[in-house]
């Protein structure tokens, strides 16, 4: 998960087991999961149930500190503005940077910078990386647009008896009811933050 730069939610998101539950067994709270908590694990991280329990070494791909990024599967996302968002995709003729990631999203995901300084959990400079085809779940951080608004925000999505809630991500506003004014933008897939540092590495 370190090497491959997942964290507990990322990961849930990804083979369906909840994030609890991964994070017991990496902090050796559950010592017994089940097979049906293993199988997916195993097969997200290319290994057999024996590699990941410890019965059988790891293959020399998967020594620690020998992970490589494989260069001709990157994808490349393009970088757009928060104003773009509203209405991507969209065909012109502008250059627009890309971020690069080993993960395949669909062919309109795009890429954000985060502008402002006071998100709860995301810094400034951080590149988020949006799906727009991605149905979305609970507890998913998405981009979403109220008619009459400048540029979309980041909210975080929240069902509860069937209906839609909005929680912004800094306290000084309130949960929001989704309505038909509301439009969801795409859902977050990936975030970088190590763009804190030096935000042009990761960008061609």
């Amino acid at each position: 998960m370190k090497e491959a730069h997942l964290n507990a939610e990322e990961l849930s998101r990804r083979i369906g087991l909840p994030a609890s539950t991964i994070k017991k067994i990496r902090n050796n709270d559950d010592p017994n999961p089940t097979l049906s908590t293993l199988t997916p694990l195993a097969k997200y991280f290319s290994l057999t149930i024996s590699q990941l329990v410890g019965d059988e070494p790891f293959s020399e791909s998967r020594i620690s500190g020998s992970y490589n990024i494989n260069l001709h599967t990157l994808n490349h996302v393009p970088l757009i503005s928060w104003e773009e968002a509203i209405n991507w995709p969209f065909k012109d003729n502008k250059v627009r940077p890309t971020i690069t990631t080993e993960y395949e999203y669909s062919k309109d995901a795009y890429a954000l910078i985060v502008d402002e300084d006071d998100w709860e959990s995301l810094s400034k400079d951080t590149v988020l990386l949006v799906d727009p085809k991605l149905q979305v779940e609970h507890r998913d951080f998405i981009i979403a647009h109220r008619s009459g608004q400048k540029t979309p925000t980041l909210k975080q999505v929240l069902f509860d008896e069937g209906q839609m809630y909005l929680k912004p991500v800094t306290q000084k506003y309130n949960i929001a009811i989704f309505t038909s004014e509301h439009k969801i933008l795409g859902v977050i897939v990936e975030y970088k933050k190590q763009l804190r540092k030096n935000p042009l590495e990761l960008i061609d």
